[in-house]
C-alpha cells in the first residue's frame, strides 16, 4: 500500500481481493438470511397443528416432500405403487396434521436448494411460502442484475476458478459498482422481510385467510 496527499492508495491486487471478499459477504448474507427466512415460516407453519386441507394448495407439496422422494423410488411392482400416488392428490381434503420438512444436517430445507441464492430461488421460496407480493413483481431488474453479478463474482473468487485481476480487469472502476450492488441486495432482504413478517403474522398460509 503507498500513500500520498489524498491518502492511502491500494494496489490493484488488494482491490480486487477486497472486491472479491466483499462479494462473497454479501451473498453469504442473503444465504443465511434465505435460511432463517425459511425456517421461521416453516415452524410457524407447524407450531399451528392445522390439518393439510386447511393450509394452501402450494404447501401441500412440501408436507409430501419425502413422499415424493418415495415415489420416485418405487418401482412399478410395488404393491403402492399407485396408491401412493393417489395418496398425494387427496392431501387437500386430508385432516392429519401438516408437518412440513425442518432444517436437517443433511441438505437444504425445501423449498431451497443449496445453491447460490439467484432469482429462482427467491420466487420458488415466493411462491410456495405464500408471499402477498406476486414473485414476478418482488424483484426488480437492478436488483435482480446485482444478484446475479455478486453471484458470478462470488462464486469465481471462492472458487478461485480465475485470478481475481481477471474478475475484476478494472478494479478501481468496479468499486462504486460493487457498493451500488451490495446496495441493492440490502433493498433485496428489506423487501423480503416484509414478505416473511405478512406470512407469519398475517397467516397468509391459511386457505381461510385472504391477502
Amino acid at each position: 500500500m503507498q500513500t500520498d496527499a489524498a491518502g492511502p492508495r491500494y494496489a490493484d491486487e488488494t482491490i480486487c481481493e477486497l472486491l472479491g471478499s466483499a462479494s462473497v459477504a454479501a451473498m453469504a448474507e442473503i444465504e443465511s438470511f434465505m435460511r432463517d427466512l425459511v425456517e421461521s415460516i416453516i415452524y410457524t407453519i407447524n407450531e399451528t397443528k392445522c390439518p393439510i386441507s386447511s393450509l394452501r394448495p402450494e404447501l401441500h407439496i412440501l408436507h409430501a416432500h419425502t413422499t415424493f422422494d418415495s415415489i420416485r423410488k418405487l418401482e412399478s411392482r410395488n404393491d403402492s405403487y399407485w396408491q401412493s400416488r393417489i395418496n398425494v392428490t387427496q392431501l387437500h381434503f386430508s385432516h392429519e396434521v401438516a408437518l412440513l420438512p425442518g432444517p436437517s444436517a443433511k441438505g437444504p430445507q425445501p423449498p431451497l436448494r443449496g445453491n447460490t441464492i439467484a432469482l429462482r430461488d427467491i420466487s420458488d421460496v415466493a411462491r410456495i411460502l405464500c408471499f402477498p407480493r406476486s414473485p414476478s413483481l418482488l424483484i426488480d431488474g437492478s436488483q435482480n442484475t446485482a444478484l446475479k453479478k455478486l453471484s458470478t463474482f462470488r462464486n469465481s473468487f471462492a472458487h478461485a476458478t480465475v485470478s481475481p485481476r481477471d474478475i475484476f480487469p478494472q478494479p478501481r472502476r468496479e468499486i462504486s459498482k460493487v457498493i451500488d450492488y451490495i446496495d441493492s441486495i440490502s433493498d433485496i432482504l428489506d423487501l423480503l422481510s416484509e414478505q416473511w413478517n405478512a406470512v407469519t403474522t398475517r397467516k397468509l398460509f391459511l386457505t381461510s385467510t385472504t391477502s
